[in-house]
């Protein structure tokens, strides 16, 4: 399996941080891209009021900031999306448009009443995505 291209959704869970140090790993070894994905799902109705925009590009910074400064230590090559949409249409939408080989993702992430297996994002992901899909619960 080659592997030239990962997508890497983060949500600011420490799940995804642990997804993170295993797409930068899997990265170095196979000298890949990865792709920074936060999507911001804001309700329609909300998109209205200036505050909350401001207020959203300024969590998806703070989300990215973590897994930016570990990607920032090594020399992988790394582009960061923010999109506002739902992450379990975009993650495989993404995946598919960008012809990525491989999604690193958490099992689950800030929503702890999502699901106590796997999150409902990730089981979602794991139904459409088109393409493999690793699923990281703990540091590599």
């Amino acid at each position: 399996m080659d592997i030239k291209k990962i997508l890497l959704p983060v949500d600011g869970s420490e799940y995804s941080l642990n997804a993170a140090a295993e797409a930068i790993d899997l990265a170095q070894k196979f000298s890949a891209e990865i792709m920074l994905l936060y999507c911001s799902e804001t309700f329609q109705n909300l998109k209205q009021f200036k505050d909350f925009s401001v207020e959203s590009l300024e969590y998806a910074n703070l989300v990215l900031t973590p897994v930016r400064e570990l990607l920032e230590k090594t020399e992988v090559k790394y582009t960061e999306h923010v999109i506002d949409n739902s992450p379990s249409e975009e993650i495989p939408r993404m995946a598919e448009r960008e012809n990525v080989d491989v999604i690193i993702m958490a099992p689950r992430g800030t929503n702890p009443l999502a699901s106590i297996l796997l999150g409902s994002v990730t089981t979602r992901v794991l139904k459409q995505a088109p393409c493999n899909v690793l699923v990281v619960h703990q540091k590599p």
